[in-house]
């Protein structure tokens, strides 16, 4: 490999190698749309799964498959016959952490800042949405407490998770035949409202714990149609705390998973090939962070946003309504970049860093995702800078690369990405830019993605505690609730069982680990850069394990030995 360099800083001749060899690439990474998101057009041999990562990823598909040959559920369209049915799934594999507790309102609530999708509570700042009108009476009898509800929100001790993007979502279905006759069955779609309250004593990290209040089911409140139920409704609260999972899985697959942090990288991945040489120093960075990314996208293509695929079969919606709530996510990320660093995303929700109480106490003190997530982006945007600052030693730097300049514009442009929000009136003029960029595509490959992935199984391997769809309309507050209606909401055994299959699929193992490439830096300069983040990757394993021991239970997800160095399963 060529020692890396800019392009304004090479001789004629290397400039001309360089401009041969980005042709080439551009040959080789055409950009192309597979129902209107932007996908490359065939994958080059280069980015190809390794036969490494085939044969690690296959081994660890074997206790799949004889998990599922030992298991005694029956491939059918039925419902299961009781909820522990849904146990018997693992004869072979790991039991999921919540397949025991998944009833209990605290794992419930818990899942919001430590599941698979941290990506949704915010914090109420002002007053309720209109459409969710939850009285002082219902959250004083369900905290018992004589604060109304105005008084808690004004402490910034009230909580929100709000599915509206999935109001009016059409509605998916199956087919299947039964003694000769073809069966047809429509899933049920739902946008809810779930409303949260900080209880700053009892347990979870010793500083308290988040409680469900509420749950209102729909977007349109109705107090017969649509009824908000709580803590105290019995089974008709199971049956809406699983319609609100329902909703939390859709938005995690198609929104915070696979739309945004797979699908907004592809149009980086492309821009970084199409316009920057092989040695150029942006290219020699971002390359181990992007190993596999487009391999896995092509694979997701294939295999979950197709007909038939994964998504058309166990998503609420249907295949075209999903592909719309995708394409929305990806729309607004990168029309709004700079606003997705995770510093700035957390701030935008009120649970920031810097959200705190006037005695200096976070409003939500125990969020394991957010408190991991920002130890990580902080080392990562160390290593950025002190990077790039080996080969941007001024603002003129910057500027006068013409390679990076027409990376910006490519990204910016309609067929390049239309990454809008990339930088303030589409000029890239200053290191700080670049480095707040380059940071937060490392974060998204690595840390963003694992603790959106990783956790998939441990909560949604266990298709009870989130079911990726609903298969009944909610009975009436008055219509008494048995085991067999909660059943009948549930998935059936064989779409609860191809849901297990890409949980487990999804998380079987880390091909790579953050700070670790698989091949060492040419510049012995960038090589000391790196063996400096990589001592800092020590630190806050330890940190984070020192955290762990007083969490109500350990957060794993982003610890830096199970953080993969890029978006590659």
């Amino acid at each position: 490999m060529l020692q890396p360099s800019l392009p304004q800083d090479d001789t004629l001749d290397r400039q001309q190698q360089r401009n041969q060899a980005i042709a080439q690439q551009r040959e080789d990474y055409q950009y192309s749309q597979t129902a209107g998101i932007l996908l490359i057009k065939e994958l080059p041999q280069s980015e190809m799964f390794s036969l490494k990562y085939l044969l690690e990823r296959d081994a660890g598909l074997v206790s799949l498959i004889a998990n599922t040959l030992a298991s005694s559920i029956e491939n059918v369209f039925d419902p299961f016959d009781k909820l522990e049915d849904y146990q018997e799934m693992f004869p072979l594999l790991p039991k999921p952490s919540v397949w025991e507790t998944f009833r209990n309102d605290a794992v419930f609530a818990r899942q919001r800042i430590a599941g698979a999708n941290p990506m949704v509570i915010e914090r109420v700042i002002d007053k309720l949405p209109d459409n969710f009108p939850v009285t002082d009476a219902i959250f004083q009898k369900i905290m018992l407490t004589k604060k109304t509800l105005a008084e808690a929100i004004a402490e910034g001790r009230i909580f929100l998770t709000n599915y509206q993007g999935l109001d009016g979502l059409k509605p998916g279905g199956y087919q299947y035949e039964r003694d000769g006759q073809q069966v047809k069955v429509t899933k049920t779609i739902a946008a809810p409202l779930v409303l949260y309250c900080w209880k700053p004593t009892g347990y979870g990290d010793y500083r308290g714990n988040l409680a469900p209040i509420a749950i209102q089911i729909n977007q349109q409140p109705d107090p017969i149609a649509n009824p908000i139920y709580t803590p105290r409704d019995g089974r008709h609260w199971l049956m809406a705390k699983i319609f609100a999972q329902m909703a939390d899985g859709n938005y995690h697959e198609a929104i915070s998973h696979l739309g945004r942090t797979h699908l907004v990288l592809e149009p980086f991945v492309l821009a970084t090939a199409n316009e920057l040489a092989p040695n150029h120093p942006l290219s020699v960075l971002l390359k181990p962070h992007f190993q596999f990314t487009l391999a896995i996208n092509e694979l997701a293509r294939e295999q979950l946003i197709s007909p038939g695929g994964y998504a058309d079969d166990l998503l609420a919606g249907t295949l075209e309504a999903s592909i719309g709530v995708i394409k929305a996510a990806i729309k607004e990320y990168l029309e709004n970049f700079t606003e997705f660093a995770i510093p700035k995303e957390l701030t935008r929700r009120g649970v920031g860093e810097t959200d705190v109480d006037g005695s200096g106490e976070n409003f939500l003190p125990d969020y394991p995702y957010r408190d991991d997530a920002l130890l990580l982006w902080n080392a990562i945007k160390v290593y950025v800078s002190d990077y790039l600052n080996l080969y941007y030693t001024s603002s003129a730097k910057i500027i006068g690369d013409p390679e990076l300049q027409n990376w910006a514009k490519k990204l910016i442009s309609p067929e390049g990405g239309n990454v809008t929000g990339l930088v303030p009136n589409g000029q890239l003029t200053t290191l700080e830019q670049l480095v707040e960029i380059v940071t937060q595509l490392i974060f998204v490959s690595g840390p963003q993605h694992g603790a959106v992935n990783y956790p998939q199984y441990d909560y949604m391997a266990f298709v009870p505690n989130i079911p990726l769809a609903t298969y009944g309309n909610p009975p009436s507050r008055d219509v008494e609730i048995n085991e067999e209606t909660i059943l009948n909401i549930l998935p059936p055994q064989k779409l609860a069982a191809k849901q297990l299959e890409l949980m487990r699929t999804l998380s079987v193992f880390r091909a790579n680990r953050l700070g670790y490439p698989d091949r060492e830096f040419v510049d012995v300069r960038a090589r000391g850069v790196l063996q400096k983040f990589q001592a800092r990757l020590q630190e806050i394993e330890q940190e984070i394990s020192v955290r762990n021991e007083t969490r109500l239970e350990p957060y794993l997800f982003l610890l830096p030995s199970n953080v993969p160095n890029s978006l590659n399963i």
